[in-house]
């Protein structure tokens, strides 16, 4: 398979969002409701949303996980949500171009890059509101120097982790990934048998920027070399890559968690192991400066951020919760072999990855694996 290019769709959505979209988009939240006591209570809040019908959901969480999700809402409240799903990078530049062009579709936002949050509220498009369950989150521990605590709250995050096939891998080459999975990619018995996933994905890019330069004494640029050394196949997306992996076709990948459980729930013969420490990807919900159901979408975000709303995504997104006192009761936490993470949050402010630093190393790290 071919690697797409440099950054994919991260590089046009920050280009899109620094040259020719400016100011402050089409409309302001000056006027409402900062929390749901601004709104007159809760009561009042849901009483005003039902009144609008509606939310507008834009969302790069998977649609079967999403649908399933929102269902609860609606069932809750009565109030219709109407889903566009997109990966995370062209769903922002769809949501970019609207709001330059004076349209205001989306009440919710989900996305994963923690970039095109930033830009974003440099730009004054996502507004802050506090939930009422704003204090159940540690946002010093999950957004540390982001600038985003209250202007984006974490669903769930999908873990970093090298994944591999039992019934294709060696006795050895098991013993190999169980000690070190990271290390284990550079043997050479791995030769013809890696897959790999475009470094301009969210989850594929902190993979990388956490082994090669969190974890540089460990591991580093030479890790990176070794990998290519053994010619992995290089995937747009890790969604194939995780069929070919359960098919046989490769043994051992590093993606994300997520994309595996369900298939080990149906007994495919997949194990995985995470790097230590290794790299979360935040799913993260924000509301928009200006939207065209403001209580709706207010309430959603209420709704979002509670035990019950946060609990059910991570539930149906197979992903660990990003709550305090969250409580794993996943299917995969009670297997043998499986070991909890120990997560780094440090992606979005790693010195080198800083201004053009991101894309200088995604292109480094392409141009290495291109070899």
């Amino acid at each position: 398979m071919r690697f797409r290019s440099v950054l994919v769709g991260i590089t046009a959505a920050l280009c899109l969002l620094s040259a020719g979209c400016g100011g402050s988009g089409s409309g302001s939240s000056e006027n409402l409701p900062k929390n749901a006591a601004d709104a007159g209570g809760m009561d009042a809040l849901v009483a005003k949303a039902k009144e609008e019908g509606e939310v507008s959901l834009y969302a790069a969480t998977t649609e079967k996980s999403t649908t399933a999700w929102v269902e609860h809402f609606e069932k809750k409240y009565g109030i219709q949500v109407k889903l566009y799903r997109d990966g995370s990078t062209t769903l922002f530049q769809k949501w970019a171009q609207e709001v330059s062009g004076g349209v205001d579709n989306a009440d919710i936002v989900i996305q994963n890059v923690y970039q095109l949050w930033q830009d974003a509220e440099d730009k004054d498009w996502i507004t802050d509101y506090r939930t009422a369950n704003h204090g159940g989150y540690d946002f010093a521990k999950v957004l540390p120097g982001t600038g985003l605590t209250g202007l984006v709250y974490p669903l769930h995050q999908s873990i970093g982790a090298v994944a591999w096939n039992t019934k294709v891998t060696t006795p050895e080459q098991e013993q190999l990934l169980r000690e070190d999975p990271v290390a284990a990619m550079t043997d050479p018995s791995f030769k013809g048998q890696i897959a790999l996933g475009d470094t301009g994905g969210a989850t594929t890019a902190g993979n990388y920027a956490n082994v090669i330069l969190h974890q540089s004494d460990a591991y580093g640029w030479k890790w990176l070399e070794g990998v290519a050394d053994n010619d992995p196949a290089l995937f747009e997306s890790q969604i194939p890559i995780a069929e070919q992996l359960v098919k046989g076709e490769y043994a051992v990948t590093f993606g994300t968690d997520t994309l595996y459980n369900d298939y080990i729930a149906e007994g495919a013969s997949i194990e995985y192991a995470y790097p230590k420490p290794t790299n979360a990807a935040l799913w993260m919900v924000g509301l928009p400066t200006a939207t065209p159901h403001p209580y709706a979408a207010r309430l959603f975000m209420e709704w979002a951020t509670s035990d019950e709303g946060h609990d059910l995504m991570a539930g149906y997104g197979t992903g660990t919760g990003t709550r305090t006192g969250w409580t794993d009761k996943r299917a995969i936490a009670r297997e043998q072999w499986y070991t909890a993470p120990e997560v780094w949050y440090g992606m979005a402010t790693q010195p080198e990855l800083q201004g053009d630093g991101f894309a200088d190393f995604v292109s480094k790290v392409n141009a290495t694996l291109g070899k």
